[in-house]
């Protein structure tokens, strides 16, 4: 069942406050140099939820062994896994650390990674990788290696094929799949990093676990 004018009015009105409040909350904490708060928060986290990547993972996978056989499918599932990694296991836990009522955090944090679009997050996003990796150029600016375009702008590149896609039954060509993989794989590993800095890793199913792993890269 569609939703009316109203109805999209108001839930647009709800996205705009969670994503302002969870920004000022970030900064709050942030000016406040109350780094132990957020590692915390974010450890509590993952803690909590090992299974976040599970299907993030299970899609870069599904992603690389069909590039050549069939790159659309492959698109397709690099690019899901993309975003559910930015905003299942970046963006959410963040968001959901940073507010102190539990069920406050959930509707808001829920809110977030509801929408179809992660674009009006980046700036977010980009602080909380900023703020646990050392990334010289910051994260605005971080290119993958090999390419002049930064990583986020390769993102929206993918997400706009993944569109036409989805909505125009179009098709893509084995470069963009490879694209579009080597994007979601980026990310997988930043986030590695990410979880890495915060005395986790990504165990042989994508599981985020406690400690440092004593095996070689699942990609």
């Amino acid at each position: 069942m569609s939703m009316d004018l109203y109805e999209a009015e108001q839930e647009a009105a709800y996205v705009e406050f969670a994503s302002s409040l969870a920004e000022e909350l970030y900064e709050e904490h942030r000016d406040q140099a109350i780094e132990e708060f957020v590692t915390e928060r974010l450890q509590s986290y993952y803690l909590s939820n090992p299974l976040i990547a599970i299907k993030a993972v299970n899609f870069l996978t599904l992603s690389a062994e069909r590039i050549s056989s069939d790159p659309t499918a492959s698109l397709l599932y690099s690019a899901i896994s993309t975003e559910v990694m930015l905003k299942s296991v970046i963006l959410k836990p963040i968001v959901s650390g940073l507010v102190h009522s539990e069920s406050v955090a959930e509707l808001i944090s829920t809110l977030l990674i509801k929408q179809t679009g992660i674009d009006r997050f980046k700036e977010l996003i980009f602080r909380i990788l900023q703020d646990n990796i050392n990334l010289p150029n910051g994260a605005a600016g971080y290119c993958r290696q090999g390419s002049k375009a930064s990583l986020w702008k390769e993102r929206e590149t993918v997400q706009n094929l993944r569109n036409n896609i989805a909505h125009q039954a179009n098709t893509c060509s084995e470069q963009e799949a490879e694209l579009s993989y080597q994007v979601a794989l980026t990310f997988y590993e930043l986030t590695k990093t990410l979880i890495g800095n915060l005395g986790f890793y990504f165990d042989s199913d994508g599981k985020i676990a406690l400690g440092q792993s004593a095996q070689a890269s699942l990609f």
